[in-house]
């Protein structure tokens, strides 16, 4: 095999390991108004995201956390006809302004697309909101 042979291949293998690295997956596109963010979602002691993470804010501080798995109907998969098509591939939780306190909710098991875990009366600490059995962060 000649320099030029031996230069080619070392490019195609080059070319290969970027495109199934981790670094790839850092380009994960996300719907509009979703940005990367630093998450902690922690639920009766089970650490479910930690650390990178999706997020929206909506006006009035309403915000959605997803964790770095999640994926976009329209983006990852085809926009479903019904909710029964939604997909899951992580853990996600959103916490909203409810009159004068803040709740919010998530999935208990990562392929759930519905919210069966809730909490009411969260109380905020900084970028954190908790509860009893729960606590939500977000850094962005």
């Amino acid at each position: 095999m000649d320099w030029l042979s031996a230069g080619r291949t070392t490019a195609l293998a080059l070319a290969i390991a970027f495109s199934v690295s981790p670094s790839h997956a850092a380009q994960h596109r996300l719907p509009s108004g979703y940005k990367w963010g630093r998450c902690l979602l922690v639920v009766d002691g089970e650490t479910r995201i930690s650390g990178r993470c999706s997020y929206q804010i909506e006006k009035g501080g309403d915000f959605n956390i997803q964790g770095p798995k999640q994926v976009f109907a329209g983006i990852d998969y085809p926009d479903p006809n019904s909710g029964a098509g939604e997909m899951s591939k992580d853990y996600w939780a959103a916490v909203y302004k409810d009159g004068d306190t803040w709740a919010g909710y998530s999935n208990a098991a990562i392929d759930e697309t519905h919210g069966d875990e809730r909490w009411e009366n969260l109380s905020r600490e900084g970028a954190c909101y908790t509860a009893k059995d729960v606590k939500i962060c977000l850094w962005h």
